[in-house]
């Protein structure tokens, strides 16, 4: 992949998340300048927006293995390791707090849960566990759970988004001139746009949806009813 000495300086500054009122510039001039990049390195963004994309559900005739299963096709085609990785932590993220939801909405088997990464098995194994046996590790977690049981989606989004963006974040300062640097400044203004345009709605709205969606899904593919569970 290239170095992109002349693209990354003409970046604009973008105010940290929690401050932003608005983007330096519009969307289709960032769009111009990052026609710098070589269309590989252009096409792997693509693919790494379109696993950050905040406001993307999903196809919903899609099951959760099947969905799971894009995801892993599309960032197994990023070929930088760092971006990799930063969007592989972004993924089960989504992951750990689908599984508190799908527990608070009543799910109380989690035998058959769908998710990214290698942690299912502990999720699944943990499943009564009131952080999924996992705060030690992310200890984001507790604070996620107390948003989704005070129903404080704006809260919850707002959790997400900041810890994306602080990753994103050390990308660019990790990777000087590289590609991974460039992709991870395009990503936090995605994260930006997204940020500017919901509201408190708009995020009750995403995760009721959200969360809608894949217990449907859930129920469709385990024959289970909510709050069956199982009898073994």
């Amino acid at each position: 992949m290239a170095d992109y000495y002349t693209l990354i300086p003409a970046l604009p500054w973008l105010a940290p998340l929690d401050r932003l009122k608005e983007l330096p510039c519009s969307t289709l001039k960032l769009e111009q300048r990052l026609s710098m990049l070589t269309p590989s390195d252009a096409e792997q963004l693509q693919r790494a927006l379109r696993l950050c994309q905040r406001e993307r559900l999903g196809d919903e005739t899609l099951s959760d293995s099947d969905e799971i299963r894009l995801w892993e096709e599309e960032l197994a085609a990023i070929e930088d390791p760092a971006l990799a990785e930063v969007i592989a932590d972004y993924l089960q993220s989504r992951t750990l707090v689908a599984a508190l939801r799908y527990r608070l909405a009543g799910q109380q088997d989690g035998s058959n849960f769908k998710g990214f990464g290698p942690l299912v098995w502990l999720i699944r194994r943990n499943w009564q566990q009131p952080l999924l046996g996992l705060e030690r590790r992310f200890p984001w977690l507790s604070r996620a759970k107390d948003a989704l049981e005070a129903n404080q989606s704006r809260e919850l989004e707002m959790l997400l988004l900041e810890r994306l963006w602080h990753r994103l974040t050390r990308l660019e300062q990790e990777q000087g001139f590289g590609f991974a640097a460039v992709a991870g400044y395009r990503l936090r203004w995605a994260l930006a746009e997204y940020r500017l345009r919901w509201s408190a709605t708009s995020a009750q709205e995403y995760f009721d949806r959200w969360v809608s969606g894949a217990l449907a899904r859930f129920d469709a593919e385990t024959g289970l009813s909510m709050g069956e569970g199982s009898k073994a």
